[in-house]
């Protein structure tokens, strides 16, 4: 895979290969794009994204077991890494780009290593305010552009404790938060443009910019991935909230948390990790996983792209 001269887009993709080829056919996609490389992670084993991935000169990775998004970003994030990429960007496969400006901002040259450019899926309404955070989301949603080696460097990866999906880029975003990294909105510029959402209430549409349809939770019939829900939110409860939930923890598992509402002392402060997390392969293993799935699929696409040099 010659990447010279080509900015990458990953595609996280599980169920999405039919609307994928009419969001971006392959007899066009050369014309409109024909200085990116697109990399396709398919979760789903869909034979017609091969297909698509064939025809427009994408590389396309299967993966053995559905990575998710939790595992699936991580692996984004470490392959990006790995393939020595200064910027990348990471894109859902329900995302419908309208205008190619779109992708082209998220690799602006002004961009620094801290810096998460990205387009929102939520309305204004639910956009913050404050100052230091202004047009912030609550996760990293489905769109947006990063550097590699800061999220690796800062330890900056999803918490697999979530499996598969379900508070996995929301909790990796207030940990982004606390340590200096700067999400851009990247909606704000368009002042007079907002979100809106479908008649579905799930999928989510920006005039003349891209839609967003979350596919994969209108199609399986899975409650928006119910399942997922409920085997990620006790580890979520336990990590960011006390037993009774009446107090929500600054740092992971309540480090420090005084209960008695004292000051922190400075050798306490020292102690704080923003990144603490269980370990987590055994959360995977009864789901017939391999141990650390992400590990195993990365190291799979790698014995793949150096056997095709």
């Amino acid at each position: 895979m010659d990447l010279t001269n080509k900015k990458v887009v990953f595609v996280l993709t599980y169920l999405e290969a039919k609307e994928w080829n009419k969001f971006y056919p392959a007899w066009m996609f050369g014309q409109v794009y024909p200085d990116y490389q697109f990399i396709v992670l398919d979760n789903g084993n869909q034979p017609l994204m091969e297909e698509w991935c064939k025809l427009t000169g994408s590389y396309y990775y299967g993966a053995e077991h559905n990575l998710g998004s939790s595992a699936g970003y991580n692996w984004i994030f470490r392959v990006a890494e790995l393939l020595q990429l200064d910027r990348a960007v990471l894109l859902q496969a329900d995302v419908e780009i309208i205008s190619k400006n779109c992708l082209d901002v998220l690799f602006d040259e002004k961009w620094k290593e801290n810096d998460i450019p990205f387009w929102p899926m939520e309305s204004r309404e639910m956009w913050d305010t404050q100052p230091d955070n202004l047009g912030g989301c609550y996760n990293l949603g489905q769109f947006f552009s990063f550097n590699p080696n800061y999220l690796l460097s800062n330890k900056l990866l999803v918490d697999e404790n979530y499996v598969v999906t379900h508070f996995d880029d929301a909790d990796l975003m207030r940990r982004m938060l606390e340590v200096g990294t700067k999400p851009h909105n990247l909606l704000l510029d368009y002042e007079h443009i907002d979100v809106v959402a479908g008649p579905d209430k799930i999928s989510s549409f920006v005039a003349g910019l891209y839609n967003m349809y979350h596919f994969s939770s209108l199609q399986s019939g899975s409650e928006n991935h119910k399942e997922w829900l409920e085997l990620n939110q006790p580890y979520h409860d336990k990590k960011w909230f006390n037993e009774s939930k009446d107090h929500a923890y600054a740092f992971p598992f309540g480090q420090c948390d005084p209960e008695d509402g004292k000051d922190i002392s400075h050798k306490e402060l020292e102690k704080l990790d923003i990144n603490k997390c269980d370990p987590h392969s055994h959360k995977w293993l009864p789901l017939g996983y391999p141990p650390y799935p992400t590990e195993y699929e990365v190291n799979r696409f790698w014995k793949e792209l150096t056997e095709k040099a």
